[in-house]
């Protein structure tokens, strides 16, 4: 992974949140559209968002979106 993936991938879940100004979603989405290993990071938390969204209701427990976050980063082969 390049320097600009790990810059970019620390701003997806503000992208997945929808907190994004214009032009940060604009330089976000074009990335993920020409580097497949972080589109598909993508597309694995917009489904892990969903299914704890679903599982946990409205809000996620206290951490445990950090520690879910963390443990995929320590996991992270490259």
């Amino acid at each position: 992974m390049s320097d600009e993936c790990d810059r970019l991938l620390e701003q997806l879940d503000h992208y997945l949140h929808g907190e994004l100004d214009t032009h940060e979603k604009q330089t976000l989405q074009a990335h993920l559209d020409d580097c497949p290993p972080c589109l598909e990071g993508a597309d694995f938390q917009a489904q892990l968002k969903a299914l704890i969204s679903k599982r946990c209701g409205e809000s996620l427990p206290d951490g445990l979106q950090e520690r879910v976050l963390g443990f995929l980063r320590a996991a992270d082969p490259s």
